[in-house]
């Protein structure tokens, strides 16, 4: 027994030696062999003197501790923390740099992950047995999150011009550095478990867990699937082509995240520079010159976000766990939140500030000191944005009168911090009350620019009228929420040949379609969604819900009679009405919410989008991978 104590003490300290010396001592730059040695063999004594005077009293507190706590839940966080750190360490290599910011990084990850992960699985143990995870529909849904991750990552590692594994793993020279590191994080959690556990269990108790874990994890893993797109989309050739449904990703991520930002110069997102910018940039600046990286990662927390506030509101309006997981998957799933909930845009910041809004107006809120603030979140965004803040607080029965003082001070107050923007952003943003600057805004919906930049409806041309109404519908009804086959259209761009995806090509009059597989979750969320409709009439009169869907409804319609003249890619726009879609779906079912039944079909139907929507983000990986790798 005091020789294998030696032997492991020896051994060890030899290990620990060898991982310091080749990590942070530059053992390959000494020319001499003896010098290498005594490198490795003096420290190798030193740590496995300490080692074996030590184990004995590691032996006794080990055993202390596994009397104290569950070793099996404490090795299953310590093992999914590590690999999500690991991960970690992988994605932010260029901005740790150097071995210590990494083992800085890691030591605290670990540890705190470990110690709030040991909590967590506490919690899940009981809820498998009388709570939230007892319901076998529950646990389906909960795997599938960490499955689509995992194919995601295999699916975009098929393209490397877009995404390598190398961006999660961990560069082989830190390799010995982070096991060490992990070694040293699990005792450290170890010890501190016992030590924390009246204070976590004081600030987050039991029942605020299991009230919230389902929404915390469903934001979570859609964090990390966001992550997976988000890194393998927002590539340099975006600032070269717009080739990603006309949006201008490459752009917006100078303008939020870079040091010098870049002009928007399109009046209609006003205050973006002072709402969004100095987010991203608290993440993105210590980055430096990685800064992408920052906004990839504020992006994805976003998008995140609004998967969790859904949670919250239909949580709210129901009380069902099971109901409010299934829609908060629901959202997160959908074709528009899995692009614009990666892309560097200012869509998924819009959708989240309509998320919000329409998650005060159902707790009440009339207060101007909350309201004011959200109203400007979306009026300076995008400016017609408000437009839905306006319309749910009219349904809400908010009051002409106070509704109309409202609509001024958002007005007056945009005016105001559009000016202070223009101070802090020279020449940066154009003026939305100007009619010159606001005027560019007519170019999408001038006849002049038909076929080109525009595709207004005429109300002479009956055929203009039925292709109109064709585009939108399924542009507000469908395309957002179940994914077409997109349309891969040839465009005279450099490098050539580049392709341009689109849902309506507005030169070829053409629209995606859905073929195969895709029909399946098409026909399901028409039957849902037409469904919704029809209870909805029924039950109008009844209903607690009545005005809040009335103000969903109202959207939907403000956005379906703005784009029958303005835009031509509208899927472009979907992050600013498939919530509405989502939140009326769900408040219309809402009485039958813990009807097995009825979660087990909304469940159903959920995974077969979340499917079909799978390879909707695989064809952009595939028709867009030739164009980055082209691009020098």
């Amino acid at each position: 027994m005091k020789f294998s104590r030696i032997f492991f003490s020896a051994l060890t300290g030899l290990l620990t030696s060898l991982i310091l010396a080749l990590t942070f001592f530059h053992y390959s730059t000494f020319p001499s062999l003896i010098d290498r040695l005594f490198l490795v063999l003096v420290p190798a004594l030193a740590f496995g003197i300490l080692y074996h005077q030590t184990f004995p009293a590691i032996s006794t507190w080990t055993r202390s501790v596994r009397d104290r706590i569950s070793i099996l839940e404490y090795l299953f966080s310590f093992l999914v923390t590590l690999n999500l750190t690991y991960s970690a360490i992988g994605f932010l290599q260029p901005v740790l740099r150097t071995p210590f910011g990494m083992f800085l990084f890691a030591i605290i990850t670990l540890t705190v992950g470990t110690i709030l992960g040991y909590f967590l699985i506490q919690r899940a143990a009981q809820s498998f047995r009388t709570g939230f995870l007892s319901k076998p529909l529950n646990i389906i849904l909960a795997l599938s999150l960490p499955i689509f991750w995992i194919a995601l990552i295999i699916n975009a590692a098929q393209y490397p011009s877009m995404f390598t594994i190398e961006y999660i793993l961990v560069p082989p020279i830190w390799l010995p550095l982070v096991l060490l590191t992990a070694l040293a994080s699990a005792f450290l959690a170890l010890f501190l478990i016992p030590n924390t556990s009246s204070l976590i269990t004081h600030h987050f108790p039991p029942s605020s867990f299991l009230h919230n874990l389902p929404g915390l994890y469903s934001a979570g893993m859609f964090f990390l699937i966001e992550l997976i797109i988000s890194r393998s989309l927002n590539h340099p050739a975006l600032d070269h082509n717009t080739v990603l449904f006309e949006s201008d990703a490459g752009p917006w991520m100078t303008i939020l995240a870079s040091p010098e930002s870049a002009p928007i110069n399109r009046a209609v997102h006003p205050l973006s520079l002072i709402l969004i910018r100095p987010l991203v940039r608290l993440v993105a600046g210590p980055m430096g010159e990685h800064y992408a990286l920052g906004g990839i990662l504020v992006i994805s927390a976003v998008a995140a976000a609004c998967v969790f506030i859904t949670w919250l509101f239909v949580k709210r309006a129901t009380n069902s766990s099971t109901y409010a997981f299934i829609f908060a998957i629901f959202l997160g799933a959908t074709a528009t939140h899995l692009l614009f909930g990666s892309l560097a845009e200012n869509y998924i910041f819009g959708a989240a500030a309509l998320i919000f809004f329409f998650l005060l107006i159902q707790s009440n809120e009339t207060h101007f000191s909350f309201l004011v603030p959200a109203g400007l979140f979306l009026f300076g965004i995008t400016i017609t944005n408000i437009a839905q803040g306006v319309i749910a607080l009219f349904a809400n029965k908010f009051g002409l009168k106070r509704l109309i003082q409202y609509s001024f001070l958002i007005l007056s107050l945009g005016i105001l911090l559009t000016m202070i923007t223009n101070i802090i952003y020279p020449k940066h943003i154009t003026y939305f009350f100007l009619p010159e600057d606001i005027a560019f805004e007519f170019n999408f919906v001038s006849p002049e620019n038909a076929g080109v930049l525009s595709d207004p409806i005429s109300l002479s041309d009956p055929q203009s009228i039925t292709r109109k109404l064709n585009v939108v519908s399924r542009s507000i009804l469908l395309y957002g929420v179940v994914a077409p086959d997109v349309i891969e259209s040839i465009s005279e761009k450099p490098p050539f040949p580049t392709i341009d995806l689109k849902t309506f090509d507005v030169r070829e009059k053409t629209l995606a379609s859905y073929k195969g597989f895709s029909n399946l979750p098409l026909v399901l969320w028409l039957i849902l969604l037409g469904s919704s409709f029809i209870i909805f009439a029924r039950n109008i009169r009844t209903s607690k819900h009545t005005p809040l869907m009335l103000g969903l409804l109202g959207a939907l319609g403000f956005n379906f009679l703005m784009h029958l003249f303005y835009g031509t890619e509208l899927f472009l726009y979907t992050s600013y009405w498939v919530y509405a879609l989502v939140f009326f779906v769900g408040l219309t079912f809402s009485d039958l919410a813990e009807k097995a039944w009825m979660q087990w079909g909304l469940g159903l139907v959920v995974l077969t989008i979340m499917f079909n929507n799978f390879f909707f983000i695989s064809s952009v990986f595939r028709a867009l991978a030739p164009f980055y790798a082209a691009f020098p």
